[in-house]
């Protein structure tokens, strides 16, 4: 395995993902660390179902506590507002959750610096049963941080 980065980081390294899998590249297994390893790190917390790791139970998103009820799309929004939240605080690199935004306010797109990509898929995101989300954190190490985040549900 290659060595990204000697310096240390509060964020960490992590073998480097993509989708929810381990990157192969040249034959070695790249590294991720830093901000990136951090990012990484929320959306694989965000994708894995709470209670899957067996090391850790209280691990996840609790999707089924946001979507598993019929409920209006406001509703729907603000449960997984709070399982986000939920998520996210258990992770000790994330000081502060200062806002939850979606796609769907106009907030997301002051807030996302690919706001102007994302935009153009507006549509056809409303389409899909994917929800994003930018979320504005507060690390010890680097101060306000904004995140995107997507999953499934609404």
């Amino acid at each position: 395995m290659k060595n990204i980065d000697n310096k240390p980081s509060v964020f960490g390294k992590s073998l480097q993902m993509f989708a929810g899998d381990l990157v192969l590249s040249a034959g070695d297994l790249p590294l991720v660390s830093g901000r990136d390893n951090l990012l990484q790190a929320l959306q694989v917390m965000i994708e894995t179902p709470f209670g899957a790791d067996i090391f850790n139970v209280n691990y996840g998103f609790d999707a089924l506590g946001a979507l598993g009820q019929p409920q209006s799309v406001r509703m729907t929004r603000d449960l997984i507002r709070l399982q986000i939240v939920k998520s996210l605080d258990m992770d000790d690199r994330v000081h502060e959750i200062k806002e939850v935004v979606f796609d769907d306010d106009e907030r997301f797109f002051e807030i996302d610096p690919l706001a102007g990509a994302l935009e153009e898929s507006r549509l056809e995101h409303k389409s899909s049963r994917r929800w994003r989300a930018m979320i504005v954190i507060s690390t010890l190490s680097e101060g306000d941080v904004a995140v995107r985040l997507e999953g499934t549900g609404i």
